[in-house]
């Protein structure tokens, strides 16, 4: 099937638009995560630092420390220091990490607080918020009311998340890597496929050039050849020999032939070209079928074999391109008696119905069976026949048929099987 380059255009737009609503899906998904975490993470961590104030607050070891503690210190740590020399704040610390391990939290944290003794402590119930008149507000942000034991020495901190996107991020880094790696390699295999698509899209064009300019230049000698077989045919010499007449008459028929070919390849070229162009006017089909069935009669009768017209539609006009309907008809007649073992009976007839104009075309051959059947139209296809060995042929017959009549807006059919016969339906809309 040949795509125009605007065609490949449409089809790359496309599949680009898919894959940025693609990537534009999954970022509003991974969006939608974070939120979710986040709301999850504001609700969660203050619950565990409520838990840890807990802890710190009924450890008489604490009280203890703070009882004997003398000065005062303002500590600042993160989870990425390895200790502090100050055994509190180390304690205090390690129990924060201790409770983020149990509840599966890894993040990065920032713990800034201050321990000084003789501090007027205010609070209620150890739950609300002091008011320390020596003591500098650290932040409101997950800040651990002052802890004050009996010597009224104070021990508070805060604790703050400096990445807590970066936080949800690792948490969610194996799905998050797993996700971009699949869209990464489709969008991979998306530019290697448009990159595969123009190279081959250039190598049909260049093997089209190729093909037509070949064939265009085998025209001339087969056109010599024809002139000067033809001249030879009408010498005297020749006609005086029937050796030399036999010789004349090969040189004749293969170089029919060989046009013949030159012809099919040229006309399938030009259906590839995308520069296929139907010349149409007003034709009467039956007038057609007479004019090609003469060209068989005689090949067929020297084969014993018969051709009957069944011309049965009272409209037989069509709006169609003559060469291209001439080529149609010929070549289905040509199958028809090629692949025919014995004498060949071809059938032509012609109807007419509510879809259009109908021409099947019947034989006694060899018939296809069901698996060839589905490739029968394809391009240099070609059946292996074991009962017709000698059939040469480039596989291009059907597939120019086939391309021929779908540009006349027509549709054609094949009902075969093995040693049955084929039957070959065309439709044309009339005209």
């Amino acid at each position: 099937m040949w795509l125009s380059r605007r065609w490949i255009f449409l089809v790359i737009g496309v599949a680009a638009t898919a894959m940025v609503g693609l990537l534009w899906v999954q970022v509003n998904l991974i969006n939608k995560d974070i939120t979710v975490y986040k709301e999850s993470f504001n609700t969660i961590v203050p619950e565990l630092l409520m838990e840890l104030k807990s802890e710190i607050r009924h450890d008489r070891r604490i009280v203890r420390q703070l009882r004997d503690y003398e000065g005062k210190i303002e500590f600042s740590v993160t989870s990425n220091d390895i200790s502090h020399n100050d055994p509190l704040v180390e304690d205090a610390r390690s129990r924060l990490e201790n409770i983020f391990l149990r509840n599966n939290l890894t993040i990065d944290y920032e713990m800034n607080g201050i321990i000084a003794e003789n501090t007027s402590c205010q609070y209620h119930n150890y739950d609300s918020h002091m008011n320390m008149s020596s003591l500098k507000d650290i932040g409101t942000k997950n800040h651990l009311v002052c802890l004050c034991g009996p010597e009224r020495t104070a021990f508070d901190f805060t604790v703050n998340y400096p990445n807590k996107v970066g936080s949800i991020i690792l948490v969610s880094n194996p799905l998050l890597i797993t996700s971009f790696t699949l869209i990464g390699l489709i969008i991979g295999c998306f530019a290697y496929i448009i990159y595969v698509v123009n190279r081959q899209k250039r190598l049909s064009e260049m093997k089209n050039d190729f093909v037509n300019n070949l064939t265009h230049e085998f025209k001339t000698p087969i056109f010599s050849i024809d002139l000067a077989s033809g001249m030879l045919k009408k010498s005297k010499e020749i006609q005086d020999s029937s050796r030399l007449s036999k010789y004349v008459g090969v040189i004749e028929t293969e170089g029919k032939r060989l046009k013949s070919q030159v012809d099919k390849v040229l006309q399938v070229a030009l259906v590839d070209s995308g520069n296929f162009k139907l010349e149409k006017k007003e034709l009467d089909l039956h007038d057609l079928l007479y004019t090609v069935s003469k060209n068989f009669e005689l090949l067929i009768k020297e084969r014993s074999g018969t051709l009957s017209l069944n011309l049965h539609a009272k409209n037989p006009r069509l709006y169609a391109d003559e060469t291209h309907l001439k080529n149609i008809v010929y070549n289905l007649m040509d199958n028809a008696q090629k692949y025919t073992e014995g004498a060949p009976e071809i059938e032509v007839t012609t109807s007419e119905g509510p879809d259009g104009l109908t021409l099947n075309i019947r034989d006694n051959g060899i018939g296809i069976s069901k698996e060839v059947q589905k490739f029968i139209f394809d391009k240099f296809y070609r059946a292996k026949s074991h009962n017709i060995p000698d059939i040469k042929g480039f596989g291009l017959g059907l597939s120019y048929v086939k391309s021929v009549v779908e540009a006349h807006k027509g549709k054609i059919n094949l009902e075969s099987s093995p040693n049955r016969g084929s039957v070959f339906t065309v439709q044309f809309p009339m005209a």
